[in-house]
């Protein structure tokens, strides 16, 4: 017998508090904030389009819902809530986490812009801060996944390793670029090649097997400033 019963959600400690202190549903929260960070069009000058189906505001909304609400999987996700928030089903959230072409950096970059112009206030004490948590990752078939040494454990693991940068103040803290990370020991390669090796997914996929930390930490801030701090003057970094 299958057992379908899953696990409650374990948000972060302020969100849980923040839901269960107020009035707000997750769902029109997540929605509302989606509408004021203006994330349509933000797709759309970064070049996220889709020729039919379901447009691509609503699958990326979905997905976002899927990672905020950390089900552990895609179909989990397709099978207990996707239709919740829009008409696509399983296969149209995997054909998006697979273009090569969509830059998910450039909407990163965006979307922190945003929020930095909201949260922090110039002139205030700024520092960028990095961090290569690692999260351990078992499948055979995963791209990305290579061995690493996790510090916290004192012990080699297998899984994925993300370079993140985000820039932190007195009143909180931005994550503005990332970079996966691939070691260089038990690399698990690719299943399938890239359709076209110039693709935005191709040259990341390069700079992840090819870069060290500290090129891929000096690109992310180069990044940072040129895209993202700039827009926030003056700056003490």
């Amino acid at each position: 017998m299958v057992n379908h019963d899953t696990t409650a959600c374990a948000f972060p400690a302020l969100t849980s508090d923040f839901l269960r202190n107020s009035d707000h549903l997750i769902d029109n929260l997540f929605a509302d904030l989606w509408k004021h960070v203006g994330m349509k069009t933000l797709l759309q000058r970064c070049g996220f389009r889709k020729r039919s189906g379901v447009e691509v505001n609503a699958v990326l909304y979905c997905l976002t819902m899927w990672v905020w609400l950390k089900s552990s999987s895609v179909s989990l996700f397709a099978r207990d809530s996707l239709r919740t928030f829009c008409a696509a089903g399983k296969d149209v959230l995997y054909e998006a986490m697979n273009r090569e072409d969509w830059n998910w950096r450039a909407l990163h970059l965006r979307v922190a812009r945003k929020a930095l112009h909201q949260l922090a206030q110039p002139g205030g004490a700024q520092a960028f801060v990095l961090d290569d948590t690692i999260k351990i990752r078992s499948g055979k078939k995963m791209p990305g996944v290579s061995s690493h040494f996790d510090h916290t454990t004192g012990r080699h693991v297998m899984g994925q390793q993300v370079l993140t940068l985000g820039l932190s103040w007195a009143q909180g803290f931005v994550p503005v670029d990332s970079e996966l990370f691939t070691g260089k020991t038990n690399v698990r390669d690719l299943a399938t090649p890239f359709k076209d090796g110039r693709s935005i997914a191709a040259v990341r996929h390069r700079a992840a097997v090819s870069q060290t930390k500290p090129e891929m930490a000096r690109a992310m801030i180069a990044r940072a400033r040129h895209a993202t701090m700039l827009a926030m003057s003056p700056l003490s970094i």
